[in-house]
């Protein structure tokens, strides 16, 4: 079982089920079957934030086992495994889904794993939490030849550190909850673009990475826009910076549509200059964007980046697959007095079917091992070219799991994310919107 790998404890997980997910999530998820009540019981008296899995198969109830799991470990993160068509009869109402976690069959790969990713998290901070009351607990058992007084005072200083920590943790959350909604949601993105992977990985709850799309469409033509970007920063003052990045994208592209990549960009950085203030002397504030944009129209591409390339694979006469970096401009969006004067420039370049576009931050490159070894950009792009050939899925999981060998239990240290799309690339779908222009958000096409 590789290190870094989540046991998760399933009972009454169909067999078939259970192998489904150990083959699509083996390299992070551990699924160990248990046979019962008992003996379920007895794994979580030895697990410090351990995840059930909860099915109904072998005359176990999901539902039931779920409504006891609190009483047996106060950490346990659960998870319901049921048919499609069970879910409001066994959860409630609609809107009560969202008070639960669950993974219905058959099994969406990449809803479980958004599933799975989150009851992971929530057990790893409940853990990280319970490690730290523990510290207190001992420093309280160091004081316990001190007066009553001191002891009293120390217990209230450690509810004051659990109610901040709660508060704060709430407020982190709220905060990812109005960042996703502002990114593009994968359930659109499925409708609009034909074959696409996408990686996006927080280092803390919120990031300073984001990715945006836009739509333009008359009568005689479709212009689809798409970027991703990496803030100065990570955790609350990159998701700040991310968010105004996302406004003020759309802002530019509502009051001037059809304009090119490099245009957009520089109105891009006047508005983050302006509205950080940075061209103000008496205010000392550096933060950028390093970003890359492009605009895709039929097979046609036209590319502009500030500090960021953009990956091109595709295969040549010879029927051999080839990698071609396009290099953007040395130039952030902002950065105040770092700034460098100049301009973004326009790189317009047509791709034959079936090539692939992958627009990247530096967060995978920069992951280092145990051993303090960067992965690297020039791994980065063999990498990208060795995986080009699979479909889109399998060019993720393929990423994913070389992430995870490379990375092992070392922490992570940047936010990550990689776009990757196969030409042609507007779906059948988006091709029938009417005319108009269209912002993909996380819940609706506006």
């Amino acid at each position: 079982m590789p290190q870094d790998s989540i046991i998760v404890f399933a009972i009454g997980v169909p067999e078939r089920a259970l192998s489904e997910l150990g083959q699509a999530f083996g390299s992070r998820f551990q699924f160990t079957a248990v046979a019962g009540e008992a003996a379920l019981r007895e794994r979580l008296s030895q697990a410090a934030a351990p995840i059930v899995l909860c099915g109904n198969a072998s005359g176990q109830s999901g539902e039931a086992i779920v409504g006891r799991l609190a009483e047996w470990h106060k950490a346990a993160q659960a998870i319901l495994l049921l048919e499609a068509n069970r879910l409001v009869n066994a959860l409630g109402t609609p809107d009560a889904l969202r008070d639960f976690r669950y993974i219905s069959l058959p099994i969406d790969i990449f809803a479980a794993r958004q599933t799975l990713e989150a009851a992971a998290e929530i057990a790893a901070l409940r853990q990280e939490n319970r490690s730290l009351i523990g510290d207190l607990e001992r420093y309280l058992s160091t004081l316990r030849g001190a007066s009553e007084d001191r002891i009293k005072q120390v217990a209230q200083e450690r509810d004051e550190y659990r109610r901040q920590h709660t508060r704060m943790l709430e407020s982190i959350r709220n905060a990812e909850r109005i960042q996703r909604a502002i990114l593009p949601s994968e359930a659109k993105l499925d409708a609009i673009i034909t074959q696409y992977f996408l990686i996006y990985k927080p280092r803390d709850i919120v990031s300073g990475d984001f990715y945006w799309t836009h739509i333009i469409k008359d009568e005689e033509r479709t212009v689809f826009y798409i970027a991703v970007a990496d803030c100065t920063g990570h955790g609350v003052p990159g998701a700040f910076l991310s968010m105004m990045g996302t406004t003020l994208l759309n802002q530019i592209v509502a009051q001037t549509p059809w304009q090119s990549p490099g245009s957009i960009l520089e109105q891009l950085h006047n508005g983050v200059l302006n509205s950080l203030r940075q061209t103000s002397r008496r205010l000392d504030i550096d933060d950028g964007i390093e970003l890359c944009l492009c605009r895709l129209e039929g097979m046609k591409i036209t590319f502009a980046g500030a500090r960021r390339p953009l990956y091109v694979v595709s295969q040549g006469e010879n029927r051999q697959w080839r990698l071609e970096e396009i290099k953007g401009d040395k130039r952030a969006i902002g950065g105040g007095r770092k700034c460098e004067a100049g301009h973004y420039t326009d790189h317009e370049f047509e791709v034959p079917r079936g090539a692939m576009l992958y627009l990247t931050t530096d967060g995978f490159a920069d992951q280092s091992n145990p051993e303090s070894e960067r992965y690297g950009a020039r791994r980065l792009r063999d990498k990208l070219l060795e995986v080009a050939p699979m479909t889109c899925l399998g060019q993720r999981f393929a990423l994913e799991k070389e992430l995870s060998q490379f990375q092992k239990n070392e922490p992570q240290r940047d936010d990550m994310t990689i776009f990757g799309i196969r030409a042609p690339i507007m779906s059948a779908a988006a091709m029938q919107l009417p005319s108009g222009a269209f912002s993909v958000t996380g819940n609706l096409i506006l």
